[in-house]
């Protein structure tokens, strides 16, 4: 148990230190919920998803994970973690017992542990895929949680808690992540409607965590709804965040005006297409030039203060340059390392950034260490190496801001470079963007009437 708590807490830190922006919406609900539970959350990101969940519980997680990973080798620690195997058809295993056998016995070790008022977290949707949906639930939630309070005359007093992760960017380094608590289900309340052999009541409590979970996660309907739904708000999120006076560093208020914006495309969609597809267009043709130019449209945003911006960032840049270099030289290695070896150990995208975080907790220690103890024995001075070993972690994390500013200055600079060159062609884009800007601003006016 003292191990357990070790590394939550140290894959706590690595999470502060992996996201950018880590905010958690519903929080108390997870401080008051106690066992038995069943946390059911949707599954955008692998490994990354329980590790965001369990490091929030103050509690001990069971988890819910597929059986094709149990071997003779990873079997003991997976039970000291209390991770439950689960079996689909094609998975396989190194028990000589069929999936269904196998799941039978899987649903038995569910129920002993709600019993013992355990807290267990599933993924219903069953798999992972990097994109805004939520796929359609197994219904293997239902029937654990029915079939426990089942074994116990629904008098064990289950809860399902839908937790919903939503990521800016899943796979990048000091990307966010918003963790959105739902509304619990009393899973009693089915008691008059359930028997062992009615797949009815299954299938409600199915479609209810269904619910529940959409209301706490980002979902669009397709890629091309997706893409036009980033592409507005890129271009006029923070007029949206002005307009509806919302705090635009909370990320709560980002999730609902993000949901807001996807009602209204599907409204007009449905009821003025020809105003849908107009401003598909103009969005896609927009961001398809600032592409191909290398420009952002943050710096058309800041047009009337850019001189001031570029000159406040080079004077800051020049000022910062000593800090940035040293913050580079001690923390290339380990920074850059997880990543590398990421790469080698799996080609897919969707488990580099898990594969990453759990490197870096390893790694920037091992090599921090090292270099701590070299420069102890070097200058034997306890208060310089003091010194030093506080600087590498805050250097680190200016290297990242540094880089950060460079490449909106990159942009900037190639914004006025062409300003220069091509005035014609920049005066095209700022009434391009500010035709797109009114087509949104009565857009939003008549979505609203």
């Amino acid at each position: 148990m003292l191990f357990y708590i070790l590394l939550k807490w140290i894959i706590r830190v690595a999470l502060r230190v992996f996201f950018r922006r880590f905010q958690v919406h519903g929080l108390e609900k997870l401080k008051v919920v106690k066992g038995p539970l069943i946390l059911a959350v949707n599954h955008p990101n692998t490994f990354m998803d329980p590790l965001i969940v369990a490091t929030l519980m103050p509690q001990r997680v069971a988890f819910i994970a597929n059986g094709s990973i149990f071997n003779r080798f990873t079997r003991p620690i997976f039970k000291y973690l209390h991770v439950i195997p689960v079996y689909r058809k094609k998975d396989t295993s190194d028990v000589p017992l069929s999936p269904a056998e196998l799941n039978k016995q899987t649903f038995q070790r569910c129920y002993d542990y709600l019993e013992a008022r355990g807290t267990i977290l599933i993924f219903p949707e069953g798999t992972s895929e990097i994109e805004r949906r939520l796929r359609e639930l197994k219904t293997g939630t239902a029937r654990i949680a029915l079939g426990a309070e089942y074994e116990n005359d629904f008098r064990l007093g289950l809860t399902i808690l839908p937790i919903g992760l939503n990521y800016s960017d899943p796979i990048h380094f000091r990307s966010e992540v918003f963790v959105n608590v739902g509304q619990p289900i009393t899973v009693s309340d089915f008691k008059e409607k359930y028997r062992p052999d009615d797949f009815e009541t299954v299938e409600e409590l199915t479609d209810l965590i269904q619910k529940r979970l959409s209301d706490t996660v980002i979902i669009t309907e397709d890629d091309e709804e997706d893409t036009l739904v980033a592409q507005i708000e890129t271009l006029y999120k923070n007029q949206l965040f002005e307009d509806l006076l919302l705090n635009r560093r909370l990320k709560k208020d980002e999730f609902f005006l993000i949901k807001q914006i996807i009602t209204a495309v599907r409204h007009f969609e449905e009821q003025r297409p020809q105003l849908y597809k107009s401003l598909q267009t103009q969005l896609t043709n927009y961001f398809d030039n600032l592409k191909q130019l290398h420009l952002s449209d943050e710096v058309f945003a800041q047009t009337r203060r850019i001189y001031p911006y570029l000159w406040q960032t080079v004077l800051s840049l020049v000022i910062g340059f000593p800090v940035y270099v040293f913050g580079l030289i001690f923390n290339y290695i380990p920074y850059i390392l997880p990543s590398k070896i990421a790469r080698l150990i799996t080609s897919d995208i969707t488990y580099r950034a898990p594969l990453m975080m759990s490197l870096g907790v390893v790694v920037f220690p091992v090599v921090y260490a090292f270099q701590i103890g070299v420069i102890h024995s070097f200058f034997q001075d306890v208060w310089l190496t003091l010194g030093f070993a506080v600087l590498l972690p805050l250097s680190g994390y200016f290297v990242l801001w540094y880089w950060d500013v460079v490449v909106r200055l990159r942009h900037t600079w190639q914004a006025l470079r062409l300003f220069r060159h091509k005035p014609s062609l920049m005066k095209s884009l700022i009434n391009q963007r500010n035709g797109i800007f009114e087509e949104l601003k009565e857009a939003k006016k008549k979505y609203l009437r």
